[in-house]
């Protein structure tokens, strides 16, 4: 019970940290800020992400294969899409057409960060405890 607990905690968190990057991304593609270096903002956000998402993954669930998609898939099925139209709904309809706007244009981008990130996360974790289970 403890382990499905902490697979969802880590996928609460890579929903929430995809927010944090939409929001940072909406931020920096205001007109006249940054806007000519958007590609270097969403690629260096999805590295810096995703060695997030690699020390989540080993304080978290630790060496545990079977973490994997019980985080990736109601991550990504389930907390994110909720998140994503809770933050839609709070901000006003200009920055709701660009936060929608950068969220379908870097969804691969962030796909491939939280996959690459829990998956070498739990490869090069330690194992903490081994829990005996009755056989």
């Amino acid at each position: 019970m403890k382990f499905l607990i902490r697979t969802q905690i880590l996928a609460v968190l890579v929903s929430f940290l995809w927010i944090v990057y939409l929001v940072i991304l909406a931020f920096f593609n205001q007109p006249g800020r940054a806007l000519q270096y958007m590609n270097w903002f969403v690629y260096g956000f999805a590295i810096v992400f995703a060695i997030i998402f690699i020390f989540l993954t080993k304080n978290i669930i630790t060496r545990n294969r079977l973490a994997v998609p019980l985080v990736l898939i109601p991550c990504l099925i389930l907390y994110e899409p909720l998140m994503e139209t809770f933050l839609l709904r709070v901000v006003n309809e200009s920055n709701r057409m660009t936060l929608n706007f950068l969220s379908l244009s870097t969804g691969l981008i962030k796909f491939i960060s939280v996959i690459f990130g829990v998956v070498v996360g739990s490869m090069f974790s330690s194992v903490k405890n081994i829990e005996k289970r009755p056989l």
